[in-house]
């Protein structure tokens, strides 16, 4: 278990393969901060929660690997449970490869391509839904922003808009194309920690950014990228009960994950598949 923890700076992950009906998962688990409380109801109190041996408490993400395409699904027990940019650092950290890993978001390949391949972003707007907080006390960036802003008020539909003003004039200065680059990366990092907030049905059901491209002359045309129809997602609640008999624990979770995943088959398959 030693050989599979790695530390970022103040986090610790750990990776634990598990196996279900013959196919390989796993389970990355991050090791909890601070002081926990439990309550013992026979005696009436609140106190820590002691625990005995070399033991920790973790809050868990389950990854399914699908049998196609390089793609993975993803389901956490918690909001402050690994995300998806922690799994591509744990499996850099492990050298699972003699290369880089990228833990991307299924949207459509245009949309992404357009992203990856932009020389500015100069607009990104989105949408909160009112509801319970979906995003966790580490989240830096646009997901800080979406944070504070949902804690300010949860009952509220927020719109978050950035823009990088154009200046007046021909050209482009350096403190514009500065913004644009790190709204750009901004963009980026917001979507792969949190694409699967985003959607129709999702926390974030309005998310688009403005990109310039180049075009194949060599000039510069703006366009639009829409992440809520680019953006292949789906969410399923699970239910997990105590362990019955010799039933894992994981099991309720890797069943959701790969049912859901059945459901989108084909849309998955053809946003993997190779460009001719």
């Amino acid at each position: 278990m030693l050989q599979r923890r790695y530390r970022h700076g103040d986090d610790v992950y750990v990776g634990d393969p598990i196996s279900l009906q013959g196919r390989q998962h796993l389970v990355l688990a991050r090791l909890r901060d601070g002081d926990i409380q439990q309550i013992d109801w026979e005696h009436n109190h609140i106190s820590d929660l002691q625990l005995d041996g070399n033991r920790s408490v973790v809050d868990t993400t389950i990854v399914c690997f699908l049998p196609f395409g390089n793609v993975i699904g993803v389901i956490q027990g918690s909001a402050s449970a690994p995300r998806p940019t922690a799994l591509q650092r744990w499996l850099n950290a492990m050298n699972v490869v003699d290369r880089d890993l990228a833990v991307m978001p299924l949207v459509g390949k245009k949309a992404w391509e357009k992203l990856s391949n932009a020389e500015a972003v100069n607009l990104f707007e989105m949408r909160l839904r009112p509801g319970k907080l979906m995003f966790p006390s580490d989240a830096d960036g646009l997901g800080d922003f979406s944070r504070q802003a949902h804690r300010r008020n949860p009952d509220a539909l927020i719109t978050l808009t950035m823009k990088i003003p154009k200046r007046r004039g021909f050209g482009r200065d350096t403190s514009r194309s500065r913004g644009e680059r790190r709204l750009r990366e901004d963009v980026q990092h917001f979507i792969s920690d949190f694409g699967s907030l985003v959607g129709p049905d999702g926390a974030v059901d309005r998310a688009i950014a403005h990109v310039t491209l180049s075009a194949s002359d060599g000039s510069l045309v703006e366009d639009q990228i829409n992440f809520v129809s680019d953006h292949i997602t789906a969410q399923k609640p699970v239910f997990l009960r105590r362990s019955e008999g010799q039933a894992p624990w994981y099991e309720a979770a890797v069943h959701a994950v790969l049912d859901v995943a059945s459901a989108h088959e084909a849309e998955l398959r053809d946003a993997v598949r190779p460009v001719p």
